[in-house]
């Protein structure tokens, strides 16, 4: 049995965790949607982007099979404008705190599968991920990336883009927002013609410089990157949706510890009264 000041003292406490919580949710809700514009602004971006490549490679198909050929290219769909390594990838986006739900272990357990099913290299972002890697007590290498959770370093994401571009497959493995209650862990291809080639009609000249060739490989290129920037900002909005709503529970959680807190703090004010009460009845032969 508690006594009423170690009540007051412990609704106290679990008064202050709740406005902490409470906060963090906020600041989780305000990034999500800040985010959120981010992802949207990213799809109409790429969209756009890889209509022009379509558009280019549709007014001057005649050159670009000049370049498969030259390539050795046999399969229109597969030809690719940058060097490639043969290889495939797979790219862990975690994070680097917690807090985050279950998204990043889930996220993890995905990317864990599909290396143990793929002979790929393996890349991680974010030190929670590579503390979980480093769990498996597993001998397959990988690479450590940094990132920050809640923005986008341009020197980090120029490294990594530099790094993974050089392979033949990408695989981006992250925590997609499908809504505020559901986030689920996807892979994305991120390599490759990353979009469907469109069908074309209008047929449009452009003077390139330095030539044409180095047009496509810079539209690849900026496709590629803008995919898996993509990606990150996908993980990002994922994170936050599941840190409101893991905070959200928590509060409840902690609403419903107040309120038992409340109704002992009550058991113990009426045992206070009962007390006096019985003390005041006892000294009444006293007064007699």
């Amino acid at each position: 049995m508690i006594s009423s000041k170690e009540a007051v003292e412990e609704y106290t406490r679990t008064s202050i965790f709740k406005n902490i919580l409470e906060t963090y949710e906020e600041i989780a809700a305000s990034r999500m949607q800040n985010t959120r514009s981010s992802v949207l602004q990213g799809r109409s971006f790429i969209d756009e982007l890889n209509y022009i490549f379509q558009q280019v490679k549709s007014s001057y198909r005649e050159d670009v099979e000049r370049m498969m050929k030259g390539k050795k290219v046999k399969d229109p769909k597969s030809v690719s404008f940058l060097t490639r390594n043969g290889k495939s990838l797979f790219v862990l986006i975690s994070s680097n705190t917690g807090l985050y739900g279950d998204i990043i272990r889930k996220t993890f357990n995905l990317f864990k599968s599909s290396i143990e099913k793929e002979k790929a290299d393996a890349a991680i972002i974010g030190r929670v991920g590579q503390e979980y890697f480093k769990n498996l007590k597993t001998k397959i290498p990988y690479t450590f990336f940094e990132m920050p959770d809640a923005t986008i370093d341009n020197e980090n994401l120029r490294k990594i883009v530099n790094y993974i571009i050089q392979y033949e497959r990408v695989f981006v493995v992250y925590g997609r927002f499908e809504n505020v209650i559901n986030q689920e862990p996807v892979i994305t291809n991120v390599s490759g013609d990353p979009l469907p080639q469109k069908d074309i009609q209008t047929r449009v000249k452009y003077f390139f410089e330095p030539s044409l060739n180095k047009i496509l490989e810079f539209f690849e290129a900026t496709i590629f990157s803008s995919l898996f920037e993509q990606a990150i900002f996908e993980s990002q909005l994922a994170k936050f949706a599941s840190r409101m709503t893991s905070l959200e529970l928590r509060v409840e959680a902690i609403k419903e510890a107040l309120k038992k807190i409340d109704q002992e703090k009550e058991k113990i004010r009426h045992r206070i009264i009962n007390k006096k009460q019985l003390e005041t009845f006892s000294s009444i032969p006293l007064w007699q």
